[in-house]
């Protein structure tokens, strides 16, 4: 319905047929668990994460819905992904469903977060840091801690998931105000901490976003070398990074998932009517 195998076939638009089938699998996986969590409070959340990391970690639970599905991308993934990958890919997948049972309890409570600590949960409950977990198993590389490591690298890949969740606040915001869920949305963080309009924090949005973009281009002509074969690896990942914010930005105008029936007029005119979108209703 949303074009989720779309979304995965432009952020990994290297893979091959075997990794773009582990891809979609888990997109959909994440895009099924954040429709279920958004209706869920923060202990119900928390429950659905760990049986999520048990399946991950090998054991199937007979009865939780969403097993077959975990362990059929589990048995994928662990068939390619080296073991540095595999780490790195689990210690993702926690803190991600531990920052989404936060955004649960702070959606039931009805908090707001500064702009500070809401990129700081933001940067797990985005799933980006999952979603960027799969690109050494598409590449089949396996980078050692001191490149993965190393503070030059590291601002590339927290600046390439700073740029995949706020691009996508942006573009949800009006179905999730729609929906009730806009307070886990950076527009909604930003207009009560600095107190603009939305059109106000739209362009304080896109500012963030442009600065974020300079910034990651700027950190990739200063990562140093670590020799031929490292600096190959290195740089096939920090392409995939560039090429998830991408290609999210682009899918975000293809799907319907965000402007409904509209999303055409959107991208062609660049103008959302905040007031009058009725999500319900284009989606009909």
């Amino acid at each position: 319905m949303h074009d989720y195998e779309l979304l995965a076939a432009l952020t990994y638009s290297y893979a091959g047929p075997e990794e773009l089938r582990t891809t979609c699998d888990l997109i959909n996986l994440l895009f099924v668990i954040d429709e279920i969590s958004d209706k869920l409070d923060g202990e119900k959340a928390r429950e659905l994460g760990d049986n999520v990391l048990k399946v991950l970690g090998g054991e199937y639970i007979e009865g939780f819905v969403l097993s077959k599905m975990v362990e059929d991308f589990r048995l994928r993934f662990i068939k390619k992904a080296a073991p540095k990958c595999q780490e790195r890919f689990l210690a993702s997948w926690a803190t991600y469903l531990s920052a989404v049972s936060q955004e649960a309890d702070l959606r039931v409570k009805g908090d707001i977060l500064g702009i500070e600590p809401y990129i700081d949960i933001r940067r797990e409950n985005s799933a980006a840091r999952v979603c960027f977990g799969l690109f050494e198993y598409v590449h089949g590389i396996d980078l050692p801690d001191e490149v993965y490591n190393h503070p030059i690298f590291q601002a590339i890949y927290w600046g390439g998931v700073d740029l995949v969740g706020i691009l996508n606040d942006l573009y949800s915001y009006s179905v999730e105000r729609s929906r009730g869920l806009e307070s886990n949305n950076f527009l909604t963080v930003v207009m009560k901490e600095k107190g603009l309009t939305v059109q106000q924090a739209a362009d304080f949005t896109g500012k963030v976003i442009m600065d974020r973009v300079i910034e990651f281009q700027e950190n990739e002509e200063l990562l140093p070398s670590f020799g031929e074969e490292l600096d190959e690896a290195a740089h096939k990942y920090i392409f995939s990074v560039s090429q998830w914010y991408i290609g999210s930005l682009i899918w975000s105008f293809e799907t319907t998932r965000y402007f409904g029936a509209k999303n055409q007029d959107v991208k062609k005119n660049l103008v959302v009517d905040v007031q009058e979108f009725n999500h319900e209703e284009e989606m009909a």
